[in-house]
């Protein structure tokens, strides 16, 4: 075939693409970099392949794609980029026990938005939409444009899968090796660690699910829209697909139903090219490099000045080289092996065949680009479902965690140490080769799934597990346990009775003899 002729044929397919494209709207409200990072990166291809596509979030593009529109939050909010102050030696915050409510506060900050006139002005034009891809995380208001807009829903989400969602997904949950991911359990509990998972899923997903989420977000949709709504968790149950930026590499085996897919790695694209200065600091090492980053939300540089010094301290004994995503424009006592820069393109460092050890807060996008990479862990986890992600990966002997809590220089030199050893690196080659063998790229399986559900026009029922909308005493056989308990106890009371008065009556009838 000549060239002309595969000119040609591409041209033609893209118009057939174009023609036959579907409308598709993304809903975005959290203003989160890292989280826009894994929906932005679906919304553009699904743009690219053709596909008419509308984003209201926070992050508008700064280029020009065709078929993609930006509805912008800009102004309505604040946006998460290094915002979060770290905060160590706090075994007893507030926020580490509490983080539902951290959660659901920033959800109904979120919430306020629905209110807003760029949603108005947005609702005024009437469109129509095949479906809807919308963030499912902190807050449900934004469930209300899928019931305006009459348009098959498909949920997604960028962590590990919190307590609140797991009823919607109807996904089976056995607290004795399915930890809640706000706790800091892996899926091997103790006694008293199963004991606290199990309270913990009834309390983070229905009570306070319910007075901190849902019947806020319900309160605040019938301010904006009226009372002539259903109730956002009657919305959510019709949600036909669930995306989640998981893989069972990484966050372990769970009994997924066919309606959640797994689509960990989504946001990641080739390598690129390091910035000349980073590019030769790197290549000018006879030594292994280690990268240390907090991520985009977490101020790397707000560090507590005695856990700051102990990070120096330990760098200094060591004679590796490292790069530190420190957000002010110098360091105090910087030694000659560390550079700072405010920003670093972490993906492509960790792309690096001579950075063989990645600091991290635990962040979930931030362990995918290490997994995908090679490179071992040593995790220091905060809040969130950062404790979950690095104990998974510490089963699995590719991740050391240092206690956010409370650490000391040794801590830091032997946590390093331990994950550049030569065992440790190959356990994560291993399962980096693990987690790239897939059937489909995970941008492919996302979007042959939103397709799927725009051409079947949203009818998923086949998919969803009946337990969805299911009470809870219902799908975990609490009343069917009360009758057995109940139809032994009176059987047992019955027999003892029973056996009594048979006793009674033989010791009258020995007596008269």
């Amino acid at each position: 075939m000549s060239i002309f002729h595969m000119i040609l044929t591409f041209a033609i397919a893209m118009i057939i693409t174009s023609i036959n494209g579907y409308n598709i709207l993304g809903v975005f409200p959290h203003a989160a970099q890292s989280h826009f990072n894994i929906f932005g990166s679906l919304m553009e291809q699904l743009a690219k392949r053709g596909h008419n596509v509308t984003v209201i979030s926070y992050f508008p593009r700064k280029d020009v794609l065709p078929n993609y529109h930006d509805i912008s939050l800009v102004g309505t909010g604040q946006i998460l980029i290094n915002t979060i102050p770290i905060q160590t030696n706090t075994k007893l915050n507030f926020e580490n026990y509490f983080e539902h409510l951290r959660i659901s506060q920033n959800g109904l900050s979120s919430c306020e938005v629905v209110g807003s006139t760029t949603i108005q002005n947005f609702l005024k034009l009437n469109q129509s939409y095949d479906v809807i891809i919308q963030e499912h995380y902190n807050t449900d208001c934004f469930l209300v444009l899928n019931f305006i807009l009459k348009a098959p829903s498909i949920g997604i989400t960028t962590c590990t899968i919190h307590p609140w969602l797991l009823d919607r997904m109807g996904i089976p949950v056995n607290p004795a090796y399915f930890p809640i991911n706000l706790f800091r359990h892996s899926d091997q509990m103790s006694f008293l660690e199963r004991i606290q998972n199990t309270i913990g899923y009834f309390l983070h997903g229905h009570l306070l699910a319910k007075l901190w989420m849902t019947d806020p977000s319900n309160n605040l949709v019938r301010k904006y829209f009226g009372s002539n709504f259903p109730l956002l968790e009657d919305i959510a149950k019709n949600t036909s697909l669930y995306l989640v930026n998981t893989h069972f590499a990484i966050n372990k085996a769970r009994p997924l139903p066919p309606n959640v897919i797994e689509i960990s790695g989504i946001h990641l694209t080739q390598p690129k090219k390091l910035p000349k200065d980073i590019q030769e600091f790197i290549d000018n090492s006879t030594q292994d490099v280690i990268y240390f980053s907090f991520g985009s939300m977490m101020k790397g540089s707000s560090i507590p000045e005695k856990d700051r010094l102990m990070f120096i301290d330990a760098f200094k004994e060591l004679p590796y080289k490292v790069l530190w995503k420190f957000e002010n424009e110098s360091l105090i006592s910087k030694p000659d092996n560390v550079m700072i820069r405010q920003w670093m393109p972490q993906f492509d460092i960790l792309s690096h065949s001579k950075v063989k050890a990645f600091i991290s807060h635990g962040g979930l996008l931030g362990f995918v680009e290490a997994i995908q990479s090679g490179v071992p862990i040593v995790a220091i986890p905060f809040y969130n479902e950062q404790y979950i992600n690095a104990k998974a990966l510490e089963l699995s002997d590719v991740a050391r965690i240092v206690n956010g809590d409370s650490f000391t220089k040794d801590d830091i030199i032997n946590a390093i140490k331990s994950v550049l050893d030569p065992k440790v690196q190959e356990k994560m080659k291993r399962l980096s080769k693990l987690y790239k063998d897939r059937p489909m790229s995970p941008m492919d399986t996302a979007i042959w799934w939103v397709e799927y559900v725009a051409r079947n026009g949203g009818h998923m029922d086949t998919l969803r597990s009946s337990v969805v909308g299911m009470p809870v005493y219902k799908w975990m056989l609490l009343d069917v346990a009360t009758f057995v308990l109940s139809v032994i106890f009176i059987s047992l009371f019955l027999v003892y009775n029973f056996s009594k008065k048979f006793r009674t009556k033989n010791r009258c009838n020995i007596k008269r003899i």
